[in-house]
């Protein structure tokens, strides 16, 4: 299955374990919060929260688009970035300013970039270079990658130097920055000389290619002996699973899911109340308002699993996904107030709840938006297709005037 979803093997295994790691991170700080670990708080779990997200997000965009759009991108890149992320996030978060952080990781975050834009600009190089019927230059693409990076450095230099100037920042963090800035020069730098004389040795190896036709790749990647090319093609291209239908399914059928999730919901809100009922007024409205939240939840999630059931995917579907993005947008005004009260109060528990049902909640919000399926037919029950049409006879006679009709 792995090889279905990733293409390769080994990059699944490298995915799944990065993946793991940084969600056992979150779950290892979230205990830390709850016991009073020095330097922990609720801001600083909350951003990690963040931080978490948005490496997930960085390391699945590559597994997503050779999915879901079917461009191959080379194994190695992906494993790359799955592991700086991973590094990236351990060592700032467990572990003090040292030489690691300021010169290792900037140089390495330079390196893994710069692959990041050769293979996309060797690839247009060498897609226009075969139009032509002409050689690509690995030179061109290095070059223009080195500038690149150096380029977003300058506009990261100019940010850091306006925030700078606002904030009065010390001069010890101006030559870190600057410090860092210079390692990560070098880092592209180094890849970009890497990348040149590796380029040249093994054309196919930078390449990301489209495999919206499969068996032609395939045989392009027998042609050229390109082997990590044709496992994936052949893997992915083999992949007969209707995603989509596996979700309908399990919306409709495995929502034990969604009973856990209202069950911690109830006792979330239960546990609130109770909690903030001690602030009098404030308290008050807050338990108000998640109770009411959590029974129009609850109601909502009845009546989409009642037309899942049904298989009644039409507008009130569409009307429901709405009601639930309002639903979600209440919730979330609501789960921050609390989380804030919270914190405020030094009540870690409710806070810790807060915070994981913020993030739970603003994900399926943004789902209930931007998620499949966005065309819904109408609820009206059209005409059914099998009724019997009337005969080219019947109609001629229909359409032949009474005078004509006569003399037939």
């Amino acid at each position: 299955m792995l090889e279905k979803i990733f293409g390769k093997k080994s990059t699944g295994v490298v995915y799944i374990v990065c993946a793991s790691v940084l969600l056992l991170s979150l779950i290892g700080a979230a205990v830390f919060f709850l016991a009073n670990y020095p330097n922990s708080s609720l801001y600083a779990l909350f951003v990690q929260a963040l931080v978490t997200a948005f490496s997930l997000a960085a390391i699945s965009a590559p597994i997503f688009i050779q999915k879901k759009f079917k461009y191959f991108i080379p194994p190695f890149i992906e494993i790359a970035l799955c592991i700086y992320a991973v590094l990236l996030f351990l060592l700032t978060r467990f572990h003090t300013e040292t030489i690691i952080l300021n010169s290792f990781l900037p140089a390495v975050g330079g390196f893994i970039l710069s692959m990041l834009i050769f293979a996309l600009v060797y690839s247009a190089l060498s897609r226009t270079a075969e139009k032509k019927h002409q050689h690509v230059s690995p030179f061109k693409a290095s070059l223009f990658t080195w500038l690149t990076a150096f380029a977003l450095m300058l506009v990261l230099a100019g940010l850091f130097a306006l925030a700078a100037f606002a904030a009065q920042v010390r001069s010890t963090s101006v030559q870190l920055f600057m410090t860092q800035a210079a390692h990560f020069v070098l880092g592209s730098l180094l890849f970009c000389i890497t990348g040149y004389f590796s380029a040249r040795s093994h054309k196919e190896r930078f390449r990301i290619y489209s495999f919206k036709n499969p068996e032609t790749t395939a045989k392009y990647a027998i042609k050229k002996k390109n082997k990590n090319l044709y496992t994936v093609v052949n893997n992915i291209s083999k992949d007969r699973t209707d995603y989509q239908k596996a979700l309908s399914y399990a919306r409709a059928r495995y929502y034990f899911i969604r009973i856990l999730y209202l069950t911690a919901y109830a006792a979330y809100t239960v546990h609130a109340c109770i909690t903030f009922s001690k602030l009098r007024g404030l308290g008050y409205a807050i338990g108000f308002a998640l109770i009411s939240s959590f029974v129009f939840t609850a109601f909502l999630y009845v009546y989409e699993y009642l037309l899942y059931r049904k298989n009644a995917v039409n507008q009130r579907l569409r009307k429901l996904k709405i009601a639930k993005a309002v639903a979600r947008c209440y919730s979330l005004a609501l789960l921050l107030v609390a989380m804030y009260v919270a914190d405020y109060n030094y009540n870690k528990l409710s806070a810790l709840f807060s915070v994981g049902m913020l993030l739970f909640n603003l994900s399926l919000m943004i789902y209930n938006i931007f998620g499949k399926p966005r065309f819904y037919p109408s609820s009206k029950k059209n005409a059914p297709d099998d009724a019997p049409a009337s005969s080219p006879a019947k109609k001629d006679e229909q359409n032949t005037p009474p005078e004509q009709n006569s003399k037939l």
